[in-house]
């Protein structure tokens, strides 16, 4: 099989994850806090987390010096909008993809309403809908994290055409798993080699949906050495666990020459 078409394969597996899980766990999908699985969120609560994870990030861009305020945002793997809405507080437009048509759906109804704000699905191994130079910045929080690296990688490829110059990349990764990923690893292939579907049916009954997502780890010098490939200057790395207690990650800075 053709690297391309692993790609698609694998947009294809991505897909059915995300669109299940935005059909029945869309917030818990976003803030996968344990005791709020099976659609235990309520929105206001839920919408509230979104306002550190955005300040951290404005404030790692205020140390390097970044505008207080964008032309034009992207939020790549926006979800049902949470941090989309945040950034429309703080730049001109505000464009969110994300792969899921439910949870897309969800965006529209909790953001959509927003001046400037702009939803679009993106289902592609590429950003080839949006256009080259089109962003002051370029932004993506615990979402590359939940796809293999060569497909994460040619993202940020994308993320480097779309940017403007002198525009900015930020990005969010894990690079170690926690000590305990084994024993998560086993428990999950018990469960999806249940025949009959059966697994499907005890993540719901258990959990409240019936899939599970991926998390990926790519070392930090991969992770700058692509970036560098594709003409993005490496300006900062903060220590990040988003993936998990445990985890070992980082929230990346680059900027467009």
């Amino acid at each position: 099989m053709k690297p391309r078409q692993h790609s698609e394969t694998e947009i294809v597996r991505q897909k059915s994850i995300w669109e299940t899980l935005g059909r029945e766990d869309p917030f818990w999908a976003v803030a996968s806090w344990p005791e709020r699985r099976g659609g235990r969120w309520e929105l206001g609560a839920f919408l509230a987390t979104g306002e550190a994870d955005l300040q951290r990030y404005r404030e790692i861009l205020r140390r390097a010096n970044a505008p207080e305020e964008f032309r034009h945002v992207l939020d790549f793997g926006c979800g049902v909008g949470r941090l989309t809405r945040l950034w429309a507080q703080h730049a001109t437009h505000v464009t969110g993809v994300d792969i899921s048509g439910p949870m897309l759906e969800q965006a529209r109804r909790i953001a959509g309403h927003l001046p400037g704000v702009t939803f679009v699905m993106n289902d592609a191994e590429n950003l080839q809908s949006l256009g080259t130079t089109e962003f002051e910045l370029v932004f993506s929080h615990i979402c590359l994290q939940h796809m293999p690296w060569p497909l994460a990688h040619g993202y940020i490829r994308e993320f480097a055409r779309v940017c403007q110059r002198a525009g900015w990349v930020v990005f969010q990764l894990p690079a170690r798993p926690a000590g305990t990923v084994h024993i998560q690893l086993w428990r999950r292939r018990l469960v999806e080699a249940l025949p009959f579907g059966l697994g499907a049916i005890w993540r719901r009954w258990r959990h409240g949906s019936s899939v599970i997502f991926d998390v990926c780890y790519t070392l930090p010098e991969i992770v700058r050495q692509a970036a560098a490939e594709v003409g993005l200057e490496f300006v900062h790395a903060e220590p990040n666990a988003d993936a998990g207690a445990g985890t070992e990650g980082f929230i990346y800075l680059f900027r467009k020459p």
